[in-house]
């Protein structure tokens, strides 16, 4: 298959980083994007440069990037903003493809003198044919190449090396950061990732586009806070409409957000309700926040389709049940009873009713006996009437029952169940009020994501984050149905 057209922006051959400190012992945001590239284990040349020249990390420091003898693809600028016409002028008479501008003071200050400049650079690139990544932008993470903007994921700094085949396009370089090591933790991983910024040039409809045709990604997440050619982009989500799912949070929603945005990345931000309808129209998936764009990502890659919305719950304590009914509701999944025949082998497994709940949600802890507790997730599953069952883990509870809370008899019980339960299923790990149930939730989390089990720390998010994979999966198959019976009818005719 040929390579989708910005490839070469995710798999540059050579880097060149303006902006570094020469001196080792003062470091500076150029000289960790150096230290970075070379930690994370990127496989082409890197070429720091800075107008004094020197030696950084054994390796010559460049004073101009004209002066690099081999050919640089990719250039990433952390030097002033007042300073990048010059260096635009030499990147385009090197021959350099792409520039990112990691630094702000452009479009997105009310100032003109910004405005202004963005402007500049953006003619100098494009009379070259040189495009610009920002300005005012983390930039690129694709962990298959070694390209990243932060370090090593163990570090708890930057992100995980392991790749994946979720695709991200933020505007905002922070909700970038948190929704890569979200969803890391969660096991869901990256195919590549684009902190976009102002957009002055290179923009969301782009990076769309490229993500459409990339066979590693089959899934698109986005944040965006406005876009270039609002014509262009629906254009663009309706061609992806039925062969990768998009799923987007949209900043900005109210007046303030609104105001944000435009100091932020300089971007206009529209209606929500506007664009809450577009989105659907087009195919499209709205996610109210960042976290649920991580949940959603989160079921679409790591939950079977649900035949439908029955939906249990299997958990502890009767106030949590109550809780629990209504955010199932609430988020538009069913909770039916369970069939009298579930609840009467349920009965049996357990030999009496006390002390449980076997309607829905069902209190049958696995701390009393983890076989029953199989036997029981098992029984439940069989029934024709259940579509996706959450098993629900209330950790303040459980700490608070026990001291020595036998945490391995538990996640060992839930990796049976993880290999002979055929329905979707959940688990729902969360504290509320200690360190010690949060220490446990971490432990816990870990285990599971290994198991390859959707994991998420309310009921109400896992809810409302199945409930709209579900929706996803009926739009298509009834636009699917609709499309078969228009062809049968003009075949008819």
């Amino acid at each position: 298959m040929p390579k989708p057209s910005l490839d070469y922006l995710f798999n540059p051959t050579s880097i060149a980083i303006a902006g570094v400190s020469p001196d080792a012992a003062r470091p500076n945001l150029a000289q960790l994007f150096v230290s970075t590239l070379r930690n994370f284990g990127f496989k082409g040349e890197i070429y720091p440069l800075h107008p004094s020249g020197g030696e950084l990390f054994g390796t010559k420091v460049y004073t101009n990037v004209r002066e690099i003898p081999g050919p640089v693809d990719y250039v990433i600028s952390a030097i002033p903003a007042r300073f990048t016409p010059q260096l635009i002028t030499d990147c385009v008479a090197k021959g350099v493809k792409a520039v990112h501008l990691f630094t702000s003071g452009y479009g997105e200050i009310e100032d003109e003198i910004g405005k202004k400049l963005e402007g500049e650079i953006l003619k100098i690139a494009r009379k070259g044919g040189m495009r610009l990544v920002g300005p005012n932008c983390m930039g690129l993470y694709n962990p298959s190449s070694g390209l990243t903007f932060a370090g090593d994921f163990p570090d708890q700094i930057g992100f995980p090396r392991q790749s994946g085949s979720l695709g991200l396009i933020s505007q905002s370089g922070g909700n970038c950061i948190y929704t890569i090591r979200e969803a890391a933790g969660r096991g869901v991983f990256f195919s590549k990732a684009i902190s976009y910024g102002n957009a002055a040039d290179l923009n969301e409809t782009d990076y769309l586009e490229y993500m459409a045709e990339d066979a590693q990604t089959k899934l698109i997440a986005m944040y965006i806070e406005g876009v270039r050619d609002g014509k262009r982009f629906m254009q663009a989500l309706k061609n992806l409409a039925g062969k990768k799912p998009v799923i987007i949070n949209k900043g900005g929603n109210t007046e303030t957000g609104a105001r944000a945005c435009a100091s932020h990345t300089g971007s206009l931000a529209g209606s929500a309700a506007i664009w809450h309808d577009l989105i659907k129209q087009v195919g499209a998936i709205p996610a109210g926040s960042i976290s649920e764009l991580v949940d959603m990502g989160v079921a679409f890659l790591k939950m079977k389709v649900p035949n439908g919305r029955n939906t249990v719950v299997i958990g502890t304590g009767g106030g949590i049940a109550v809780q629990a009914s209504d955010d199932i509701t609430g988020a538009g999944l069913d909770l039916p009873i369970l069939p009298l025949e579930v609840r009467k082998k349920l009965v049996a497994i357990y030999g009496t009713e006390a002390g449980s709940i076997f309607r829905n949600p069902v209190d049958a802890p696995p701390m009393a006996s983890v076989e029953k507790y199989v036997e029981a997730v098992k029984a439940i599953a069989e029934s024709d009437q259940v579509d996706v069952l959450i098993l629900h883990c209330p950790f303040d509870i459980w700490a608070m029952v026990s001291r020595s809370l036998p945490l391995r008899p538990f996640i060992e019980t839930v990796a049976v169940l993880a290999k002979v339960i055929d329905k979707p299923m959940a688990a729902v790990l969360h504290y509320d009020t200690n360190s010690g149930s949060r220490q446990m939730v971490e432990d816990v989390q870990k285990k599971f994501v290994d198991l390859g089990l959707p994991v998420y720390p309310s009921i109400q998010r896992a809810a409302t984050a199945i409930n709209k994979y579900i929706e996803y999966y009926e739009r298509l198959r009834g636009e699917n149905r609709l499309s078969r019976v228009s062809g049968s009818k003009r075949k008819a005719c």
